[in-house]
């Protein structure tokens, strides 16, 4: 089974009246790199109007938080490209209710009112709060992939109508300020549908994939999980929901070995780079190894031959000045030969006595015979 199933698709963010936080050139760079990480095409529509012609050649299309109302043209395009073409819509975000215009359609409709949840409130904002409320739907399991728990930064709770099914909802401390999901309702604030042959999907807060928030919990493999979802082909038009069901399961099966394949490529090169790092220690051990054995062998008692030959060389050094400076030293003083020859005579000690100078004695006239 190929791990490329999924083709590099391509993505469309249409963004028409869309507020500068939600595009992919602004405040939604970071999730359009990661899918340029992994693959994708991304593109956007600033301008203009969704077309058949426009369309035709994307996979998914991305509403992001709808700032303006759609043409009747382009809902029909739309729906279009989910029905007929068989591909993925991603509708980010409730934009103030004017979603509705199209995710109503597709079976989710956009409360008015705003959630709260204080015991899962992230600082001092009661409408920011974690969620880790996923429901049990196998065709829809890609979802939670690496997900345990997802922020969510102000948004509106779902009602869901048809064959949709909530990915992720509140707990029971959860609530819209106008009272239209009250404590214990669990509001749903994420869907998906199977449509004919496409895919849809509505999240009611854009923020949890923006760049302020991505890095957030497990926000950015959430994103990243929906985009694989949409990816996966319905391949025919389905006699019934069941059959389109089983498809996206198979997609998923697929998806998820795509996925394993992946891991277990990046884990051959991790041990690849461990074998070479244990090599290397190896070699480096063994050198150690020798050192050490080198270092014992030259030893002698407490000091190498080389310590040795130096300590033997000073110890020479010093006897031979000690002989020397012997050699050099003076017998006996001299003072008392010098003195003689001048006529002067040392009675005991040199200090005891001044020294008295020889009078020769006076001899009579010697005698003629």
């Amino acid at each position: 089974m190929s791990s490329t199933f999924v083709s590099a698709g391509k993505i469309l963010f249409y963004e028409v009246g869309t507020n500068a936080n939600y595009k992919i050139e602004g405040g939604y760079s970071e999730f359009a790199q990661a899918l340029r990480n992994k693959g994708f095409t991304v593109a956007s529509i600033t301008r203009g109007e969704l077309k058949k012609e426009n369309l035709g050649n994307y996979d998914i299309l991305v509403v992001q938080e709808m700032g303006k109302s759609l043409s009747t043209e382009e809902i029909s395009s739309i729906i279009w490209f989910v029905l007929q073409k068989g591909k993925g819509l991603y509708i980010n975000g409730g934009g103030g209710g004017k979603a509705n215009q199209l995710s109503i359609p597709f079976g989710v409709t956009v409360d008015a009112g705003v959630l709260i949840d204080t015991e899962d409130q992230i600082g001092e904002d009661r409408y920011s709060f974690t969620l880790n409320r996923f429901d049990d739907h196998p065709e829809l399991k890609t979802m939670q992939t690496a997900v345990t728990k997802v922020g969510f930064y102000k948004g509106n709770g779902f009602y869901l109508s048809g064959n949709t099914k909530c990915v992720l909802r509140g707990d029971d401390d959860t609530y819209s300020d106008t009272g239209s999901f009250p404590t214990g309702s669990k509001p749903c604030v994420a869907a998906a549908a199977l449509f004919g042959n496409g895919l849809i999907f509505v999240t009611a807060d854009p923020d949890t994939l923006s760049n302020k928030y991505i890095k957030n919990y497990n926000n950015r493999n959430f994103g990243i999980n929906i985009i694989d979802w949409l990816s996966i082909p319905t391949l025919v038009k389905p006699e019934n929901q069941t059959v389109q069901g089983l498809q996206v399961l198979i997609g998923q099966l697929k998806l998820q070995n795509a996925k394993f394949e992946a891991d277990n490529n990046k884990l051959k090169t991790e041990r690849d780079t461990v074998t070479i790092q244990r090599d290397q220690l190896t070699e480096q051990t063994a050198e150690c190894t020798q050192r050490v054995f080198d270092l014992e062998n030259d030893m002698i008692g407490p000091f190498t031959k080389s310590n040795w030959a130096i300590i033997l060389l000073g110890l020479c050094i010093i006897v031979a000045a000690v002989v020397y400076s012997k050699k050099k030293a003076p017998s006996k003083p001299v003072e008392e030969d010098v003195l003689s020859e001048l006529g002067y005579e040392l009675d005991g000690d040199s200090g005891s006595a001044p020294l008295e100078p020889q009078v020769p004695q006076e001899s009579g006239p010697e005698e003629i015979v």
